[in-house]
């Protein structure tokens, strides 16, 4: 007998959804930074074991005061993953605070069939501090109907998380090849390496008005050929994005394509271009154009 389902990983900005799908599969699918909105659409990664096929999906952040339709679209990506899944498992970081939900997300949470609780950056913590951190956060959810809980922080193993994911998936075949991990073509992963790049070398609100959308990937016997568009809200992002003589952009592109490289596993061209598009988080037609739903 095996089992299959789809399980969504849910929580705070930078609470460790990102860095435990990874840790899951064995491959960094899922850009990680120190800052927040790094994950913008819900990513599937998949894991099969002997008997049991897991299919994560990794989604944005919880945003707890959503200021515009952009905030709204990544909340709707995030409820639609848990609504639509067999198990939710809400990813709980030991270092963080906050607990306070939006109002959709507490209403979402009371009724949740298969809700589960996953600590990480416990490792962060002392023995006592974690022990402490752990009852606090159990006694404050009490309301929430989890049916289990357990420590996925970095220095615990992951079987005990596995095996409780497990009991609350549906007795089903496999849903997918046993050799794949993911359901996205390679085009969208060139994005999320740019993007992830990107977050990395710009500061303060530029990240959050930048956008990155794959306009040509052709692949070629030595070498594929990909150009992407990078999207700022404001001509003085543009300028800081581009930087003195290009020096910003060609460390960017550099750095990128030898990540894409290494996902790819041969060479390519990557051609980058900047373009204006004022306001972009605000607009439903500019939102559905770069791949986010906006019901």
């Amino acid at each position: 007998m095996t089992r299959a389902g789809f399980i969504a990983l849910l929580g705070f900005p930078n609470a460790g959804k990102s860095t435990l799908l990874n840790r899951l599969v064995g491959y960094p699918l899922s850009a990680i930074t120190p800052k927040p909105q790094t994950t913008r659409f819900s990513i599937p990664a998949i894991l099969t074991t002997s008997d049991t096929q897991y299919i994560f999906i990794d989604t944005p952040g919880w945003i707890a005061h959503p200021k515009n339709m952009w905030h709204r679209a990544l909340m709707h990506q995030s409820l639609s993953a848990a609504r639509d899944s067999d198990v939710q498992v809400w990813v709980l970081s030991l270092t963080q605070n906050e607990l306070a939900l939006p109002e959709p997300i507490e209403t979402l949470a009371q009724n949740l069939p298969y809700l589960l609780g996953a600590f990480s950056h416990g490792d962060k913590l002392s023995p006592p501090d974690r022990a402490k951190q752990i009852a606090y956060i159990q006694d404050a959810l009490s309301r929430f109907p989890f049916k289990g809980w357990t420590d996925a922080s970095l220095d615990q193993p992951l079987d005990p998380f596995l095996k409780l994911v497990a009991s609350g998936l549906p007795t089903s075949p496999f849903l997918y090849p046993e050799g794949d991990i993911t359901i996205l073509p390679l085009r969208f992963f060139v994005g999320e390496i740019l993007r992830e790049v990107l977050y990395r070398h710009l500061h303060e609100e530029i990240p959050y008005g930048a956008e990155v959308q794959v306009s040509q990937y052709s692949e070629k016997e030595d070498r594929d050929y990909i150009a992407a568009t990078i999207y700022v809200e404001k001509d003085s992002h543009k300028k800081i994005l581009i930087g003195q003589n290009g020096q910003m952009i060609k460390k960017i592109g550099t750095e990128a394509r030898m990540k894409i490289e290494g996902l790819l596993g041969k060479p390519i061209y990557l051609d980058l271009y900047v373009k204006v598009a004022p306001k972009w988080r605000r607009s439903p037609r500019l939102l559905r154009s770069l791949g986010y739903g906006t019901s």
